[in-house]
């Protein structure tokens, strides 16, 4: 599954802020292509029973039946830039939403709302290309988690990240050490970098490799 888009530069813009007439079926294409790299995350979450969840872009919100299925008492609070993400998340997720478990809000770029109470896990996916200034952001993020906090954070290795002709204009792609050691500048400890790889299949049938990061940091 594709996209029917041939202009590259216009897909990483869509990959960076679904909207408009593409915005579902790129939804979609970021949630195929993506969404073993997303359980992937969530497993590292060592997740327990009644915590408070964040999530720093959720896209179309199809991961998370699996994130429930891992423990079903959780609260959770994603925050997303496209307002087009946010509908097709809360049409998808419409029971979890029913019920208040889940909450879904939109904010503007590299921006973070206040909470009246810390949370217990953060996690994010193939978000950290995108932000101005990571190490602002994740000092936000390292305040917002109570006193046992943990953020994990999935990202495409910078050696894979820059061949892919959609991300010449706007991306920006880090190596582990690199993440690490912002996450080490925003106060996090115990830091783990846990590395996977993937086979992904091109629209003209091509297996592709694919490495990726998860990495852990402990408030």
């Amino acid at each position: 599954m594709t996209p029917p888009i041939t202009d590259m530069r216009l897909l990483g813009q869509l990959f960076r802020y679904p909207e408009g007439d593409y915005a579902k079926e790129v939804g979609d294409f970021i949630f195929a292509s993506n969404s073993a790299m997303i359980n992937c995350t969530i497993d590292c979450l060592a997740l327990q029973p009644h915590q408070k969840v964040l999530e720093i872009g959720f896209g179309n919100g199809k991961h998370l039946p699996y994130l429930f299925k891992k423990e079903s008492s959780l609260q959770y609070i994603g925050v997303e830039t496209s307002s087009a993400m946010i509908t097709e998340a809360t049409e998808y997720n419409n029971v979890l939403v029913g019920l208040q478990k889940v909450h879904f809000l939109e904010v503007a770029a590299d921006e973070l709302p206040n909470f009246d109470y810390s949370f217990d896990v953060c996690f994010s996916v193939n978000t950290l290309y995108f932000l101005e200034n990571p190490l602002y952001y994740y000092k936000k993020i390292h305040a917002l988690l109570n006193s046992q906090g943990k953020v994990a954070i999935g990202f495409i290795d910078k050696s894979t990240g820059e061949k892919a002709p959609f991300a010449q204009e706007g991306f920006r792609f880090y190596t582990a050490e690199e993440v690490a050691e912002i996450l080490k500048a925003a106060g996090f400890e115990h830091i783990t970098k846990l590395p996977f790889e993937e086979t992904l299949v091109s629209a003209k049938g091509k297996n592709i490799q694919r490495k990726y990061w998860v990495v852990i940091g402990d408030k």
